[in-house]
C-alpha cells in the first residue's frame, strides 16, 4: 500500500491505537498492523526516527517499540540513546474505551533531553507512549505504540550553545 498518496492521513484515535493496533501487535497479528513499523527507539536519535516509518514527511510518526528493561530484575525501562534520553513527564493518563466504561490502556508522555545527567537540555521531540491494560510488563516481548512529534530540522547542531528549542505543542 502506498502511504504517501495524496489525501492519505494516518491519525488513529487513542481507542483505535489501543484496541486495534496495539492489541493486534501483542497477539501476533502482524499483517493487520503492517502500516506501522517496529523498531527500538533507543537505537535512533529522535530526528532519525521519521526516516524509519512509512510516512517520513508527515507531522506525526507512529511505530511499535519493545520496551527494554534497564536491569534484568527491575521494572525500570531503559530509554537512553547515544546522545540523550527520553524522560517521562507528567503522570500517566488513562485511556478509556469509546463508551467510557472501561480503562483500556495508559498514555505516558516522554520528552527527549539532549545530553546526559544534569547538563541535559530539553528538546521539542515528544513521544506519546501507549500501553495496553491487557498486557503485562513481564510479558516478552512487551510492545508499546509510540506517536512521535518534533521538527525534522531540530538536530544536534541546534543545541551547540546549550539552548533548548522549546516544546512541541499538541
Amino acid at each position: 500500500m502506498d502511504y504517501n498518496c495524496l489525501g492519505y492521513r494516518f491519525r488513529p484515535t487513542e481507542d483505535e491505537i489501543i484496541t486495534y493496533f496495539l492489541q493486534n501487535k501483542i497477539h501476533g497479528h502482524a499483517s493487520r498492523v503492517r502500516a506501522i513499523n517496529t523498531l527500538n527507539i533507543c537505537a535512533f536519535e529522535p530526528w532519525e526516527l521519521p526516516e524509519q516509518v512509512a510516512t517520513p514527511d508527515d507531522e506525526e510518526w507512529y511505530f511499535f517499540s519493545e520496551l527494554q528493561k534497564k536491569y534484568a530484575n527491575s521494572d525500570r525501562v531503559d530509554r537512553t540513546t547515544k546522545l540523550g534520553s527520553w524522560k517521562v513527564t507528567g503522570g500517566d493518563r488513562q485511556i478509556w474505551d469509546n463508551c467510557g466504561k472501561e480503562v483500556i490502556g495508559v498514555k505516558k508522555n516522554l520528552v527527549f533531553h539532549k545530553g546526559h545527567g544534569s547538563k541535559a537540555k530539553k528538546t521539542n521531540w515528544v513521544i506519546h507512549e501507549y500501553h495496553s491494560s491487557k498486557a503485562s510488563i513481564h510479558q516478552k516481548p512487551y510492545y508499546v505504540l509510540c506517536r512521535l512529534r518534533g521538527k525534522l530540522d531540530d538536530k544536534p547542531e541546534n543545541y551547540s550553545r546549550g539552548e533548548s528549542s522549546g516544546h512541541a505543542g499538541f
